[in-house]
């Protein structure tokens, strides 16, 4: 028997309404080892997580995370760009489709996220939050056939952040002219190509004030910034505190 295209969504429809519980789904992504599952309210407060999810927060269960929101869990520059994207897609109800950030595991990794997030309505249609997965992606090198064309640039980032770019260059690299790579890569990542780099090397900086004892003025150097004061700025920017700081914070006495 076919089902036409109203009968379908009402036959969805009523199968789900006479569900007892959503439990079976949470289940279904506790078993999703590398994929985190959330669901959070208008105030970006965790409502429901999945295992691996509670893994990246560093808690024992889904309740132990209930009513936190990301700057409970993350560095500060990974925290606000998480909420700032809940309240934009809550603001117009567009969600994000396989948006690349920054891994929320570490402070100072240079790993990346692809991940999605939907808005959440009520009965009556109003927005009431938000619902997102996502994955790992090391380096980029593990992308889907769909982001080849940008697998090669990232990982030449990645290997020559302290060099001068050439957005040229890198264009080339991927068969593209530099205006068109820029365009692409803005959309693609939601950001600049001169603010990726800024990000790879500002997590650089941070390993290399916390593994090593090389002054800050060195360390600018060793990551592509050619005035301290610039360093510092952004830096501050990006994580909240100054390098000396952040230093301080991170080493234990």
């Amino acid at each position: 028997m076919y089902f036409m295209t109203m009968d379908k969504r009402k036959f969805k429809h009523q199968f789900l309404k006479s569900l007892g519980s959503i439990q079976p789904f949470e289940q279904l992504m506790d078993l999703l080892p590398d994929v985190a599952f959330y669901v959070k309210d208008s105030k970006s407060r965790f409502v429901m997580m999945n295992r691996r999810n509670c893994e990246i927060c560093h808690v024992a269960s889904e309740m132990d995370a209930i009513g936190k929101t990301d700057h409970d869990f993350f560095p500060k520059d990974r925290a606000d760009l998480y909420v700032a994207r809940d309240k934009r897609i809550m603001r117009t109800g567009i969600p994000t489709i396989n948006v690349v950030s920054p891994a929320p595991e570490e402070e100072g990794s240079d790993h990346l996220v692809i991940g999605s997030k939907l808005p959440l309505r009520n009965r009556q249609g109003r927005i009431i939050g938000v619902t997102g997965i996502h994955r790992a992606v090391e380096g980029m090198r593990a992308a889907p056939k769909s982001y080849g064309p940008f697998s090669r640039a990232i990982q030449h980032i990645h290997e020559h952040y302290a060099e001068t770019t050439d957005t040229r260059k890198i264009a080339a690299m991927v068969g593209m002219s530099a205006r068109q790579f820029n365009r692409r890569f803005q959309r693609f990542f939601r950001a600049t190509l001169c603010q990726y780099l800024m990000r790879v090397r500002i997590n650089a900086a941070c390993r290399l004030l916390t593994e090593t004892d090389h002054s800050v003025t060195d360390i600018a150097g060793e990551v592509g910034f050619y005035d301290q004061s610039h360093f510092s700025r952004t830096f501050i920017r990006m994580m909240g505190s100054s390098p000396l700081k952040y230093r301080k914070q991170h080493i234990p006495e």
